[in-house]
């Protein structure tokens, strides 16, 4: 009877390695490498998830989505941000002080004939970030808010 209990106890140890061993790499882990090409995809304020409406009330320019680059950091965390905030351009410089703290700015755009869709992209306020689940979050007014943005492809 024992044998029979060691032999049940080392099939389910060699089922477990396996059902472990293949399971892709946690969704969940953060990383903090932004660079490459984001869009909006919503934004959080006090908790409350805000989003574009499905259909674009501006799809003939930029799809009524506001996008965001970021260059490669050189070695002391510095890069070039750029994108378009739906039908106007912008583009500034980024330092990143540490994994998830981040300063933005100075901004150069101008907001002309914007939606109210763009009020809520307050890039140049950003204090932190992460990305999760392939998305990146970019807070500010200690977390109040944050931009959610997807990878643009």
């Amino acid at each position: 009877m024992k044998k029979h209990t060691s032999a049940n106890f080392l099939f389910l140890m060699v089922i477990s390695l396996l059902v472990i061993g293949s399971c892709s790499k946690d969704e969940g882990e953060i990383s903090y490498n932004l660079t490459g090409n984001w869009k909006v995809a919503y934004y959080m304020e006090n908790g409350k998830r805000i989003t574009k409406v499905d259909k674009s009330t501006w799809p003939d320019i930029n799809n009524g989505d506001i996008t965001a680059n970021f260059s490669e950091p050189d070695n002391n965390g510095a890069g070039t941000i750029s994108g378009i905030t739906v039908s106007n351009a912008y583009n500034g410089e980024y330092v990143i002080q540490s994994d998830g703290k981040i300063s933005i700015g100075p901004i150069s755009t101008t907001f002309i004939n914007e939606p109210e869709w763009t009020e809520l992209f307050n890039i140049n306020a950003v204090q932190n970030f992460e990305i999760r689940h392939s998305e990146l979050f970019m807070s500010y007014n200690s977390g109040r808010n944050i931009i959610v943005l997807e990878r643009n492809q």
